[in-house]
């Protein structure tokens, strides 16, 4: 099935370890000092995409529970909020990307907890994975549990790095794909297809593309070919970035 896994994994007593306050994702734009305005419309922009996707494929009502799994720096939940008036739940193993913003993010359902933790009642209408699955340790265990606790009707969307992509190919081993101890798989079309048909779900659309730019993970591996340091002040790279 072409499935990239690694092996051996970073132990979970450990895993924490690797996502500080200094991992980029919670971050989110502060971590481009004086370009930070800047870089938070650019994120409210992928936002608003992510918000458009769901809206395309699920009816949101103002009774509709969208649950975001590993939600990070909750700004998509913040969207949801103000442009679907439904109800949001995220959940993250860190409160890392949100713990330091209490008042941006009030009225988010928050919660540091793992899939295993989630009621079997919650029931949620839409779930979503934005960047992920490739982090789960045990993602056909999950995917089984998400779908034992959905309705019927849930929608679940999932946008993960494609291991068969032109990108991954054109930089090697210095795709940022790799993000090497913190993905522990790397999914292709083929394989992700098999995962969830196999954990209960019915596959409706598969595309090789995702919301995010696919610039993104062009830049990402040209600066690990140059041994950028992650958690640096990003600001030195934003007009190169741009350009």
């Amino acid at each position: 099935c072409k499935l990239v896994f690694l092996n051996p994994r970073v132990s979970l007593d450990v895993l924490q370890n690797y996502y500080t306050s200094h991992y980029l994702p919670y971050r989110g734009p502060k971590a481009w000092g004086k370009f930070e305005k800047l870089v938070e419309s650019s994120q409210q922009k992928l936002d608003l995409k992510r918000v458009k996707r769901v809206k395309g494929v699920h009816v949101i009502s103002p009774d509709s529970l969208i649950l975001d799994v590993g939600c990070g720096n909750p700004s998509f939940l913040k969207a949801c909020q103000k442009e679907l008036k439904c109800n949001t739940m995220g959940i993250d193993f860190s409160d890392e990307g949100w713990k330091e913003q209490p008042s941006h993010f009030d009225g988010l359902d928050l919660q540091v907890a793992e899939i295993k933790d989630l009621p079997s009642s919650l029931k949620p209408d839409v779930i979503t994975m934005w960047h992920y699955l490739e982090h789960d340790y045990t993602p056909l265990e999950n995917l089984t549990y998400l779908k034992s606790i959905s309705k019927p009707s849930t929608t679940l969307i999932i946008e993960i790095p494609n291991f068969d992509s032109t990108s991954r190919k054109k930089y090697g081993e210095n795709w940022a794909g790799w993000h090497t101890p913190r993905h522990i798989s790397l999914f292709s079309p083929n394989n992700i297809e098999l995962l969830l048909q196999k954990s209960g779900w019915k596959v409706t659309k598969l595309m090789a593309y995702g919301t995010m730019n696919h610039y993104l993970l062009y830049w990402m591996s040209e600066m690990e070919q140059k041994g950028i340091k992650w958690d640096k002040n990003m600001q030195d790279e934003f007009w190169e970035f741009m350009r």
